[in-house]
């Protein structure tokens, strides 16, 4: 007889459609009938990981506490996986002004790198820190690395998304990149010329478990962008692309212990 694989997924914060996300992960899961999964909209049942698996993350400037980033840490370092997913390394600070209009969106100043002061335990354990985006574009993923289970046998696939710009805080795993370059409307480092291999899903070992991060995932619902827009336009990202919810899938399937 098996046991249930269970999994606490987190999906709050500002400026993104959670709604949408929990809908297509929780769909996901649901493929799967070993899984149960518990819902939060912040990181207060973090403390209770004893019969979990693993936990997903979608969320943007949404900060666990000192206690329970570690936990998270402990969950992870006995053996557990987390998934932590676009803005869940996006700490949001202004500057003082001039109000500005970018992309639309009439923000009160220029967006701050991620400070070094913002969760920092948290932000080591995620393995990267959020310092800009481009504009939503198409971007083309490359698949890296073909041995890990989640990217075995996935082919390279292209999705509409906001390209991440992010500081690495340690050694990671990459498995899937894109490359891009250009402005960052609305941010405070505002233009990128260089043009790396930008990781796009990486993976990288705690104790006795791991840490799977990607940057890919922008949503945004109609009520979603207040107070800096009264209603914003809708946008779905990738989250309707058949190749990210294979991604998703495969990335489940690794908590799940089925990949």
């Amino acid at each position: 007889m098996s046991d249930p694989v269970r999994i606490h997924l987190v999906t709050g914060g500002k400026y993104h459609d959670f709604d949408l996300a929990r809908r297509v992960l929780l769909n996901l899961m649901a493929e799967d009938d070993r899984i149960r999964v518990r819902c939060a909209a912040d990181f207060s049942g973090i403390a209770d990981l004893s019969a979990f698996a693993g936990v997903i993350l979608y969320t943007c400037d949404l900060m666990p506490s000192d206690a329970e980033a570690r936990a998270l840490a402990d969950f992870v370092a006995d053996g557990g996986k987390l998934f932590a997913l676009h803005g869940a390394n996006a700490g949001l600070e202004f500057t003082d002004g001039p109000e500005i209009v970018a992309s639309g969106v009439r923000i009160p100043g220029l967006v701050k790198p991620t400070a070094e002061t913002v969760a920092p335990a948290f932000m080591e354990l995620l393995g990267s820190r959020f310092v800009a985006h481009l504009a939503a574009q198409p971007m083309h993923i490359h698949v890296e690395d073909e041995a890990h289970p989640i990217t075995q046998g996935l082919q390279d696939f292209t999705v509409i998304d906001e390209p991440y710009i992010a500081h690495p805080l340690c050694d990671y795993r990459t498995l899937l990149s894109a490359r891009y370059k250009g402005e960052a409307p609305g941010y405070l480092l505002g233009q990128w010329d260089d043009d790396p291999p930008r990781p796009q899903l990486y993976v990288r070992a705690h104790g006795k478990g791991e840490v799977a991060y990607s940057p890919l995932g922008h949503a945004c619902g109609r009520f979603d962008a207040r107070p800096l827009m009264d209603e914003a336009p809708i946008v779905r990202g990738p989250w309707d692309s058949a190749p990210f919810q294979e991604l998703l899938r495969r990335t489940i399937g690794w908590i799940a212990g089925s990949r």
